[in-house]
């Protein structure tokens, strides 16, 4: 699966224009222009955060801010990008975007995919970062029309979003690993992982796993929609079966518990938590069983559970 841009993300990048100035005054002779540090963030009921529009003022112009520094580690340019939004109508306050509540959203840290005033406002940040883009509709004959940047690009919905960055790695404390099992390494760049499996060992007949990384997020239970990065090496030679980490393809997303995966990661894979890396071994019988014994190592990025 390729990595998609967020059409409303980059919607809204290719129109936010002095992302580090947060106000607007007001124009000669009419009234003050809203600004975005009058937009009030807060909590909802559901994982999603809320925004609490300012009453009686209009948004003339694209605005952008940090709402807070993240302490994850630093983004770099063309690195894979994973963000939750939340978005809502400057008219009216509705709903038009929310991945809060559900899976996020994969793409690539990139001017050509967020525009230049998105990219430069994430460029300088750390995963764990949240921010707010305001891209309201332009003043046109004395009417609000959706923005069109330039001949090719998609019109600009009239809306004000917070986007938090997420980690497309394992984040969490490294954890001893076992001798009898293939050793995990991780390339601290990229986050991708190299598998060895040393020639003294001989392949397991039944499911092994070991947690390498452990996270400090929610735990997966029956039921939960995963968003996983893996790689996946045979045991017979160390070739790569499979693997979501090149940058232009993105994160693995399914359902735990429904038959969606093999089943040494249906049951490797239930009580870890976000944040994890797991080390799973699988027989053919637990696996592909024309592929031999595979190796799987799975960074756990995100979940959701319906809440029934």
């Amino acid at each position: 699966m390729r990595r998609r841009a967020l059409a409303l993300v980059a919607a809204v990048a290719l129109t936010l224009a002095g992302c580090s100035e947060a106000g607007n005054e007001a124009t000669s002779g009419g009234p003050a222009a809203a600004s975005i540090d009058d937009i009030e963030i807060g909590t909802s009921d559901a994982l999603a955060p809320s925004i609490t529009l300012p009453e009686g003022e209009t948004f003339t112009e694209p605005q952008g801010t940090v709402i807070w520094d993240g302490e994850g580690a630093a983004l770099v340019d063309n690195q894979p990008l994973l963000l939750d939004v939340y978005g809502v109508s400057l008219a009216d306050g509705s709903e038009l975007i929310n991945t809060f509540d559900g899976l996020p959203r994969s793409f690539v840290l990139a001017r050509e995919v967020l525009g230049d005033d998105l990219y430069d406002l994430l460029i300088d940040s750390n995963v764990g970062t949240r921010v707010l883009a305001v891209a309201p509709a332009t003043e046109d004959n004395g009417e609000l029309t959706p923005q069109t940047p330039t001949k090719g690009q998609p019109s600009v919905p009239n809306v004000a979003m917070v986007v938090d960055v997420l980690s497309d790695r394992a984040v969490g404390a490294e954890m001893p690993q076992r001798d009898d099992l293939p050793t995990v390494a991780v390339n601290e760049d990229t986050g991708e992982p190299t598998v060895t499996i040393p020639e003294k060992l001989d392949a397991p007949t039944t499911v092994q796993s070991e947690t390498t990384i452990l996270g400090d997020g929610p735990q997966i239970s029956e039921g939960a929609y995963l968003l996983l990065n893996y790689k996946a090496v045979r045991w017979k030679n160390g070739t790569e079966f499979a693997s979501s980490w090149p940058t232009d393809t993105a994160p693995f997303s399914t359902q735990i518990g429904t038959g969606q995966l093999v089943p040494a990661l249906d049951d490797a894979l239930l009580d870890q938590t976000v944040g994890s890396q797991v080390l799973v071994v699988a027989p053919p019988a637990y696996g592909y069983p024309d592929e031999g014994t595979l190796v799987f190592v799975v960074d756990i990025l995100d979940i959701w559970t319906p809440v029934e």
